[in-house]
């Protein structure tokens, strides 16, 4: 297997090409030959990489919560327990799958907007248990 290092800046570093080092590992997408496996070892490009991760699986759960909000009567608990589960995997990611390669100030920052999240999540879901009660309450004779 060869090894190869990119150098992009001008400044000079101390490169140790046989010290054992932990980075990041992702394979890249499906349009690229020849490369399995990339490493990342920058500690930096790491934390870029994964907010960059994290901030489009946010959005993504904004998306999925806003529709849920707008759609008013036709929202189902089946919509709302696919937007708990998606907010509940966000935060795992967050606390322990990316925890060492993200700083804490950026953890503290998502955490405390997921758990904003979670209860306007809690409040539709109140909203939609109450409509079923009352359309059971009136389908009974």
């Amino acid at each position: 297997m060869n090894s190869y290092i990119l150098k992009k800046d001008d400044e000079e570093k101390k490169v140790l090409l046989y010290k054992e080092q932990t980075g990041y590992e992702f394979s890249p997408k499906k349009g690229i030959k020849r490369v399995k496996k990339i490493t990342v070892i920058d500690e930096d490009m790491v934390s870029s990489i994964l907010e960059d991760k994290v901030v489009r699986a946010y959005n993504r759960l904004i998306k999925i919560i806003y529709s849920l909000i707008t759609a008013g009567d036709e929202t189902t608990s089946g919509d709302v327990l696919v937007a708990y589960t998606e907010l509940d995997r966000i935060r795992n990611i967050l606390l322990y799958k990316y925890n060492q390669y993200l700083k804490k100030q950026f953890v503290e920052k998502y955490t405390k907007k997921l758990y904003v999240l979670e209860l306007e999540l809690k409040k539709v879901h109140v909203m939609e248990l109450t409509d079923e009660i009352e359309e059971e309450r009136g389908k009974s004779r």
